[in-house]
């Protein structure tokens, strides 16, 4: 090795620096028998035999494929007079190459023998990542030393918020040797994720952060991930739940809150029935959609499964079917930042120390947030269940929500009873003093599109009931619920747009019944559409075929004009079965293509 490569005290360190920071910094090298290989990138020792990088760091550029075997270098190791070495192979079944816009790029790598020093670090969770101040250090090339850079996180990003944005502060800029290095938290110890892309102005990059990492791979999590999680262990719903649950109502409007849509208020009140379970695992169910580190839609059981040292399949992962995504409830991955669960649970409960620390996290980001100004709708959204079953004095847990929302925070309230003395404090603290009457209007909107959905699909039906046996029908709820608008309205007239609690009630239990109609409708609507898009689609193959044969004269051919026929019966002269439409359309195109070959027509 060069000059450049010998050892120095503290090279490459960086503001608050400590001297064993060096030893979880590793660069990655080509293995080549003869020596040292090119620089690959960097990546994140853990313990004294795992090494974190990205995916496409290691992989070879010309096939795709991860590689037989990588160089790994400790050249941040002090008192040493040459850069130690180890080789690494990739962990069997924790390879997860980019796919996607953004998404994956990951591979831990498993040293041939153990690392000269073993490492401290952890990765962490933060909750948001909205404006936390960092260091990075990697290795571009002709700098074997390392080069650190600062700049401040700016919120998700990337196709399902697997991302979190970095902005860099500074002249430095990311190229080059950057990717797979750690993001260090300024002033701290924590490791927030590691590098992974940037723009070409090298300004602003893109971390994989902890929960994303946890989410691909989840044995390393339980020992190498730590801080809060967004949804607490015991509101965890398995991939099937997610798969095969019904939609329900209360999904839209929390999928509203969590995407930050026009019409969702910073601050939405939920009321679930005590004895409605069916709607409370609805809540758990699109909670963990929207969390970056559980998405149990889009979770893969060989990586889910997979150790190191066990074989599972590689390959990216792909999404499952999901009842709830078709119909339209999908918040963005990553769109929840905490979910803070105060069932039988005091905010200051010392034998619940996991809310203690979210809570703690919470506060710390936002501050952060407060610093970069950061825009309302990309604010931390959290979720607060059941404080009506805290021990907790209802007012108590209002100011502390009054807090975390002055501090720019976005709640979403769930409770159960509006007879309870939390829901009184939140309509007195909390909320805004015509938020029944925006309430009511907001269902209005709801039900005029109700009304409106529920037109489009009767003209589809009316298409389609000629010609298609027992098509979907539509659905007629609209008046039901303009009748409950109706009453509801007169119900509020001598309130003076203020409602209380029991009032705010009924009108929650109004808008998850009218949004649960307009998901049957609008099902109803894209399935009759589906129809009719198919029965058009076979009139126009059974023209094609025809105008075919008429173009060589062979329309009125003996062996065509029996199947043509009886196509065109199935699909005009009344009701049938699409699936006979369709196989009566297969079996005269089969004619046609043996008529067309027959005069030379391939």
């Amino acid at each position: 090795m060069g000059d450049g490569d010998r050892e120095r005290e503290h090279v490459g360190a960086g503001p608050n620096a400590r001297a064993d920071q060096g030893s979880w910094r590793v660069r990655l090298r080509r293995w080549a028998a003869s020596g040292s290989g090119d620089v690959l990138g960097a990546g994140v020792l853990f313990g004294s035999d795992l090494v974190l990088t990205c995916a496409h760091v290691v992989r070879d550029p010309a096939t795709g494929l991860r590689p037989a075997r990588v160089q790994v270098e400790f050249p941040m190791l002090q008192g040493l007079t040459r850069t130690l070495r180890r080789t690494a192979v990739v962990a069997a079944g924790h390879w997860v190459p980019p796919f996607g816009k953004a998404q994956g790029d990951l591979a831990l790598l498993v040293l041939d023998e153990p690392a000269p020093v073993p490492s401290p670090v952890t990765l962490h969770r933060t909750l948001d990542y909205r404006g936390a101040p960092v260091l990075i250090d990697g290795f571009p090339e002709y700098q074997s030393g390392g080069e650190w850079l600062t700049g401040a996180c700016m919120g998700p990003g990337g196709e399902g918020d697997e991302r979190v944005q970095i902005d860099l502060s500074g002249a430095g800029r990311l190229r080059g040797g950057f990717s797979g290095s750690g993001v260090r938290e300024e002033g701290g110890d924590r490791l927030l994720g590691i590098v992974a892309q940037a723009d070409e102005s090298g300004r602003h990059g893109y971390m994989i952060p902890a929960a994303t990492v946890a989410k691909y791979f989840r044995h390393f999590a339980e020992r190498y991930v730590t801080g809060p999680h967004a949804v607490p262990g015991h509101r965890v719903v398995s991939a099937e739940a997610a798969r095969t649950a019904r939609p329900h109502g209360l999904q839209r409007t929390v999928t509203r809150w969590l995407n930050g849509d026009e019409d969702a208020w910073d601050t939405e009140l939920l009321f679930i029935a005590e004895d409605d379970e069916r709607a409370r695992q609805a809540l758990y169910v699109v909670l963990n959609m929207a969390d970056r580190e559980q998405a149990p839609h889009l979770a893969v059981s060989p990586l889910d499964a997979a150790a190191p040292g066990q074989d599972a399949a590689a390959g990216p992962p792909g999404p499952g079917p999901s009842l709830l995504s078709r119909a339209g409830i999908a918040p963005r991955v990553g769109s929840i930042g905490l979910v803070l669960d105060l069932e039988g649970a005091a905010l200051d409960d010392p034998g619940r120390p996991e809310l203690r620390e979210a809570l703690a996290v919470l506060r710390h980001e936002l501050r952060h947030a407060a610093r970069r100004h950061t825009a309302p709708r990309r604010r931390p959204a959290v979720a607060v269940l059941h404080a009506d079953r805290s021990p907790t004095e209802p007012a108590t847990t209002v100011r502390v929500l009054r807090e975390l929302a002055d501090a720019g925070a976005r709640l979403l309230l769930v409770v159960r009873d509006g007879a309870h003395g939390f829901p009184y404090a939140v309509a007195e603290r909390l909320l805004p003093a015509d938020r029944a009457a925006r309430w009511l209007q907001r269902i209005g909107v709801r039900v005029d599109e109700l009304a409106g959905t529920e037109r489009r699909a009767r003209r589809l039906f009316h298409r389609v009931e000629p010609h298609v046996v027992d098509p979907p029908v539509a659905t007629g709820y609209a008046a039901r619920a303009a009748l409950w608008t109706v009453q509801l309205s007169d119900e509020l007239r001598p309130l003076t747009g203020r409602g209380g609690p029991r009032f705010l009630e009924k009108l929650s239990y109004a808008e998850q019944a009218v949004d649960t109609y307009l998901l049957r409708a609008k099902a109803a609507e894209d399935a009759l559409r589906e129809v009719l898009d198919e029965h058009l689609r076979l009139r126009g193959l059974l023209r094609d075929h025809l105008a075919r044969l008429a173009r060589r004269g062979l329309a009125e051919h003996p062996d065509a004009v029996g199947p043509y026929r009886e196509a065109q019966r199935l699909l005009m002269a009344g009701p049938c079965p699409l699936a006979d439409a369709e196989r009566a359309v297969e079996a005269f195109a089969r004619v046609v293509r043996r008529l067309a070959e027959a005069e030379g027509d391939a």
